[in-house]
């Protein structure tokens, strides 16, 4: 690459940059009990474990090439998709049309649960469903923490991806993760049907489609016998470049909710995550008797079930909000939680979202529910809360890219000015020469 576009290249990114990491931070409402100076990505010795991910955002924002994967795995706040979703779009809007696809989604709707308000599901058929919170679940799960299944012998499910009108989610590519066996799935849109292939290594049947952003999966038993078709989620897909942000989360989930899911690993290196983030600790916190070896070691081991499925992703660690047990006890267990978080991000050098200090620390929750912010359990957030929070880490999000993408220039420039010296160094050294 020559010289003056290299020059040219880093000067828009740090200009881009620092419009976008203003415009986003100058948004936020003020709150005397918010630490902002404390809001950003934190890395407790390498910052360059990142350069993958802003080097990703620099490729989309300059070239139009290339996505950026990121998985945000949790409980109820993420399977509520409020503040996600909030990331999502202020991620996808980093300058116009970076929507890489609306990613993986389950349809919460037919396990009697809570469904994101941003899609709409509708299904026939009669299904059961199962959750990785119950104890030792007698069923098969994966990525999603929650699978559904039928035995009916036509059923089907119905997807709107544009509830929330603002963003275009059109796809034309989708995965059905499900269980092998005597059934033929068909998906219709576009008042088109269409059959797939099944991938026995990754657990899913391919569809390749017309763009559309509505989906019916239509399910046919293929025999008389009893066998039941389970449904793990979906993945949809575009041919956009741009970021694609998967929220994955469970009402009531600790991690030893997601290690009891035996397809996580299989269906997570579907997705190819450039990023993993686990919000992870309120529900394992909300007890008088927190057992602090066992947060820590069940830690260790989804985050290591992770890389060995997703050997090239990035970890970040989010610590949990501070929060009250019972509604009635300020949970100091989240300083537990906190210490045994960041000494793993301290271990192996992965980014942490610190957002229980950010927020304000021990009892801030209650300065948050009197503003409106959190709801009376002062555990969960209203949609105000949860939207601020969303903003709250975009923002320390774009400015760890800014301070990346400053970092990168100053070293450039600082290289081409000690290799200006050098050669005029030599050229008087020879000119002095009898």
């Amino acid at each position: 690459m020559k010289k003056g576009l290299v020059i040219y290249l880093l000067t828009a990114l740090v200009l881009l940059a620092s419009a976008q990491e203003g415009d986003y931070f100058l948004s936020i409402k003020r709150y005397p009990f918010i630490n902002y100076s404390k809001n950003e990505i934190t890395f407790l010795s390498d910052s360059t474990y990142f350069n993958p991910i802003y080097n990703k955002i620099d490729s989309i924002v300059l070239f139009g090439k290339g996505k950026l994967n990121i998985v945000h795995i949790g409980g109820s706040h993420i399977q509520a998709d409020i503040y996600t979703h909030q990331i999502r779009k202020q991620l996808q809007s980093i300058q116009y049309d970076m929507n890489g696809g609306r990613g993986f989604i389950f349809p919460y709707t037919l396990a009697q649960t809570n469904n994101p308000w941003n899609y709409q599901v509708s299904y026939t058929g009669n299904w059961d469903f199962c959750k990785n919170t119950k104890y030792k679940p007698a069923c098969q799960l994966g990525l999603a923490g929650y699978s559904v299944s039928t035995s009916d012998t036509l059923a089907s499910i119905s997807i709107n991806l544009n509830n929330d009108s603002l963003t275009n989610f059109s796809y034309n590519h989708v995965k059905v993760f499900h269980t092998p066996g005597r059934y033929n799935l068909s998906i219709v849109n576009a008042d088109s049907a269409f059959s797939g292939v099944y991938d026995s290594i990754g657990g899913y049947t391919a569809f390749n489609v017309l763009p559309a952003n509505t989906l019916e999966l239509v399910v046919n038993k293929s025999d008389s016998t009893d066998a039941k078709f389970t449904l793990f989620g979906f993945n949809f897909e575009n041919d956009n470049p741009g970021i694609v942000y998967h929220a994955i989360g469970v009402n009531g989930a600790k991690l030893e909710s997601y290690l009891n899911c035996a397809l996580y690993k299989q269906q997570i290196a579907q997705l190819n995550p450039d990023l993993v983030i686990f919000s992870i600790g309120t529900n394992d916190g909300n007890t008088k008797h927190f057992n602090t070896p066992k947060y820590y070691r069940e830690y260790r081991q989804l985050i290591n079930t992770t890389r060995q499925a997703c050997p090239n992703t990035r970890i970040m660690i989010t610590v949990p909000n501070d929060a009250y047990y019972y509604k009635r006890y300020v949970n100091k267990n989240t300083l537990q939680i906190r210490k045994e978080i960041f000494k793993i991000v301290q271990e192996e050098n992965y980014a942490v979202w610190d957002f229980f200090s950010i927020m304000g620390g021990l009892n801030s929750s209650q300065e948050w529910y009197r503003y409106g912010i959190m709801k009376y359990d002062r555990v969960h957030f209203t949609r105000p809360g949860y939207l601020l929070k969303g903003d709250l880490f975009v923002t320390a999000f774009l400015r760890g890219w800014e301070k990346n993408i400053t970092l990168r220039s100053k070293t450039y420039f600082e290289a081409k000015k000690l290799t200006q010296n050098i050669t005029t160094s030599q050229s008087i050294t020879n000119d002095r020469r009898p």
